[in-house]
C-alpha cells in the first residue's frame, strides 16, 4: 500500500498528466523499471595507520659490537615514521598533528608530513574503489620514561586533524622498547667501565675528524666532553638486570618482543650477554655503585655523588 507508482496518461486535455496509485491499487499489472542504477552514499572521511606503525630503535655506531638495538636511553630523541591512508570517500587536507599526553613513556617532539593532502576513494561501476595514496608522517620522539620502564607506541602519542571535519585520528600501533639508563652507552643494561671506554672511543672518533656518534653522546648536546662524564657518574653502577632471564621491565616486555615485533627485528646480544654475566653467583659489580660499600674516588661510600668528577686525591700542581 505504500509502494507508490505513477505513469503518464492522456486525459484529453493535451497536457501531461499521470495516473498515481499504490501497487495494490494497480492490481495484478506487471511493471518494470528501466534506466541507470542509482547509488546513494554518505560522505565520509577516515584515516587509517598502516604497517607496523611508529617503530623506534637505537642505531649504535661505536664499538665492534654496534648493532640496531631495541633499547633506548632515557631522555633520548629518536626518529620514527608511519604511513596513513584515507579510507573515506572525500579528499582530506591535513591541518596539523598534535602531541597527546599518555602513559606511553614517550612524547611527540616534532614532525614532518610527506604531503598535506590525501585523496579519498571513488565510486565506479563496481562500487567503492579505495584510495591507495599514502601519507608518511616522520616524527621526532623523545623518551620520557625512566630506566626500567617500557616505551609503548601503540598507546596514542599524537593525533592528526584535517580541514573541514571535526573528527581527529590518533595513532594506535607501534613498537615497545626497553628504556635503559642515560649513561648506558653500550646498551648492555648496566653503567660501568665499559661505558667509559665507549665514551672515550666516541671522543677518539671526533678527534679524528668524525662526527659525534649519538649513541655515546651521554647528554645529547652533540659534543663529547666532561658533561658526558657527569651523566655516567650519576648512573654509575646501576643495572637493569635482576637475575637470570629477568630485567627491570620484563613484566611489560618479553625476551621475544625485545628481539622481534611484527616485521621488525633487533640485535640485543650485548644486553643478553650482560644479563647472563650478572646472573652468576660470583658476579661483582662496580666500585661505589648503589649496591657496594667501598670508598670511591671522592673518599666516601656515597654512590653517584660526582665521584668521577672529583679531585679529592689529586695533588695541586703549582
Amino acid at each position: 500500500n505504500d509502494t507508490v507508482l505513477s505513469r503518464n496518461i492522456d486525459d484529453g486535455t493535451g497536457f501531461l498528466n499521470r495516473q498515481i496509485y499504490s501497487l495494490s491499487q494497480f492490481g495484478g499489472e506487471k511493471f518494470s523499471v528501466e534506466g541507470t542504477d542509482v547509488f546513494l552514499y554518505e560522505q565520509k572521511a577516515g584515516l587509517l595507520e598502516t604497517g607496523d606503525g611508529l617503530i623506534i630503535s637505537t642505531d649504535r655506531v661505536i664499538g665492534a659490537d654496534a648493532a640496531e638495538t631495541n633499547l633506548v636511553r632515557a631522555g633520548d630523541t629518536l626518529i620514527a615514521s608511519t604511513s596513513w591512508i584515507n579510507t573515506g570517500n572525500v579528499d582530506l587536507s591535513i591541518s596539523g598533528v598534535t602531541g597527546l599526553t599518555s602513559d606511553a613513556n614517550a612524547v611527540l617532539e616534532s614532525y614532518e608530513l610527506s604531503q598535506s593532502k590525501l585523496s579519498g576513494g571513488t565510486f565506479g561501476e563496481d562500487g567503492f574503489i579505495s584510495s591507495t595514496e599514502e601519507l608518511t608522517l616522520t616524527a621526532d620522539i623523545t623518551i620520557s620514561g625512566d630506566a626500567g620502564s617500557v616505551v609503548d607506541l601503540s598507546k596514542s602519542i599524537l593525533e592528526v586533524s584535517a580541514s573541514g571535519i571535526d573528527e581527529t585520528f590518533s595513532n594506535g600501533i607501534g613498537s615497545k622498547n626497553l628504556i635503559t639508563y642515560q649513561g648506558d652507552l653500550n646498551y648492555d643494561g648496566r653503567v660501568s667501565m665499559k661505558d667509559l671506554a665507549y665514551l672515550n672511543a666516541g671522543a677518539a672518533r671526533v678527534n679524528s675528524g668524525g662526527d659525534v656518534a649519538g649513541d655515546v653522546d651521554a647528554n645529547y648536546d652533540n659534543s663529547i666532553d666532561l658533561l658526558d662524564l657527569a651523566v655516567l657518574d650519576k648512573d654509575w653502577g646501576k643495572s637493569l638486570h635482576s637475575g637470570a632471564d629477568d630485567f627491570l621491565g620484563s613484566n611489560d616486555l618479553s625476551w621475544e618482543d625485545l628481539d622481534s615485533q611484527g616485521s621488525k627485528t633487533w640485535d640485543n646480544a650485548v644486553f643478553k650477554e650482560q644479563n647472563a654475566f650478572e646472573a652468576y653467583d660470583g658476579f661483582v659489580g662496580s666500585l661505589e655503585s648503589p649496591t657496594s660499600n667501598v670508598i670511591g674516588a671522592d673518599g666516601n661510600t656515597d654512590a653517584n655523588d660526582d665521584d668521577m668528577l672529583g679531585n679529592n686525591f689529586q695533588d695541586i700542581v703549582s
